[in-house]
């Protein structure tokens, strides 16, 4: 019952608003909200909570700049970030939440609470995020929607194609230049969102802040893209929420008879990986090209997983620069990393569509997977082992030796393909 009497209430109290015209209730809702923001914001100070700001609201919990409310009668938990200096407040961050901590509403405000920014964020049924909403809420009026969960193109892609997994955040898959490089499957993405258990892997990273989301898949995407023209790409969204969950993430992929996986991701919490190293070793014909981590570790000494751990069907990579020296950061480890290749000014399309230029260990991945996807379009029965001996034989040592088989320069280059 509570879970039903919540979405309710989110759905009525933050529901989308469409065209300019609003209901009472609607309005009613905006304007509480502005009324709680005004409220709190005006009574507390850099040192004190000032008393009797709303009855109906109990503090859970007061820090330095850190106020968390709840309001049981409203179903609703607020959070007050704030943020001080010489102790006067000199901005904050509202956010509302409902019970079930789903984040609902986010308001920016400068030391005179006057808001900056509002953001809302919509949910379908499921409670998987939708949408995100900029707000005036002087004139409660939408200026700008994110979609976060749109409905995903009809294609029809060349199914005799070389499949890559690109493990990752999602993709921008609205975008038209990209769509023609996507695998698909009866005319629908082949691929799986298991963020939120869907099959719209749509490039989405809320971890650090829900109405600000991160993207990350899309620019690893447009690389492997471009540099393997003649290979389809499955976008995965990984379980981030259950890690767990890449038993079931592997199993897709080895479901749909894809030997190479692009995984540009990893921390060092080997429990986070327990399961996916099980996978991988039960599935131990599919080549998991993972990324070393920007931490500048050596991971001999401080482990980042996927990339240290010890399965002979996972090639670690780093950056280097041009001329081969590590790049800044990147990682490094004559016995965990494998190789070294070009990826510090790496041109990629960004989640905007929009050309850009980026770099690390995240973009060495696709680099040396491309590279990869182009050998087995030549050589369609190559062995995993003619894989990696095709890789070492292009690796070339260079100054001190800080990974286990070398620096690949010129991954561009078909040289030992054709």
């Amino acid at each position: 019952m509570r879970f039903i009497y919540n979405f309710i209430f989110a759905i009525v109290f933050l529901i989308s608003f469409i065209g300019e015209s609003y209901s009472n209730a609607q309005t009613h809702d905006l304007l509480r909200i502005k009324k709680y923001h005004e409220n709190f914001c005006k009574n507390i100070t850099a040192t004190n909570l000032k008393d009797n700001i709303n009855n109906s609201w109990k503090i859970l919990k007061k820090t330095r700049n850190l106020y968390i409310f709840v309001n049981n009668e409203k179903q609703t938990k607020l959070e007050i970030k704030l943020f001080i200096r010489s102790n006067n407040i000199q901005r904050s961050i509202f956010i509302f939440y409902d019970l079930e901590n789903n984040p609902l509403i986010e308001i920016r405000s400068n030391k005179n609470c006057q808001i900056l920014i509002a953001k809302r964020i919509t949910y379908n049924k499921e409670l998987i995020p939708i949408e995100i909403q900029t707000i005036d809420l002087s004139k409660l009026t939408i200026n700008d929607v994110k979609l976060l969960n749109p409905k995903t193109p009809t294609l029809d892609n060349d199914k005799n194609k070389n499949v890559i997994a690109l493990v990752d955040t999602g993709i921008n898959y609205t975008l038209e230049n990209l769509q023609k490089h996507i695998a698909t499957r009866n005319r629908e993405i082949l691929g799986f969102d298991f963020w939120d258990n869907d099959n719209k892997p749509f490039d989405s990273d809320p971890r650090q802040n829900p109405f600000y989301p991160r993207h990350h898949g899309t620019t690893v995407f447009s690389v492997l893209a471009k540099e393997s023209p003649n290979s389809l790409i499955a976008p995965y969204r990984f379980p981030a929420n259950d890690m767990c969950r890449f038993r079931e993430l592997i199993n897709h992929i080895a479901k749909n008879s894809i030997r190479l996986v692009s995984l540009s991701m990893g921390s060092d919490n080997l429990s986070d990986w327990i399961c996916f190293k099980e996978a991988a070793e039960k599935h131990n014909n599919i080549i998991f090209v993972v990324s070393a981590g920007n931490n500048g570790f050596n991971l001999d000494e401080k482990p980042i997983y996927p990339a240290s751990l010890k399965l002979n069907n996972i090639i670690s990579v780093t950056s280097s620069d041009q001329t081969g020296r590590l790049g800044r950061g990147s990682n490094y480890g004559i016995n965990s990393i494998d190789f070294m290749v070009p990826a510090e000014r790496v041109e990629v399309i960004d989640h905007r569509g929009v050309r850009a230029y980026t770099g690390g260990t995240s973009y060495a991945v696709p680099k040396l997977v491309a590279l990869i996807s182009r050998y087995i379009n030549k050589h369609n029965n190559a062995s995993k082992s003619e894989i990696i001996n095709f890789l070492k034989n292009r690796a070339i040592q260079k100054g001190k030796k800080i990974t286990k088989y070398g620096w690949i320069p010129d991954p561009l280059d078909n040289y030992l393909i054709d």
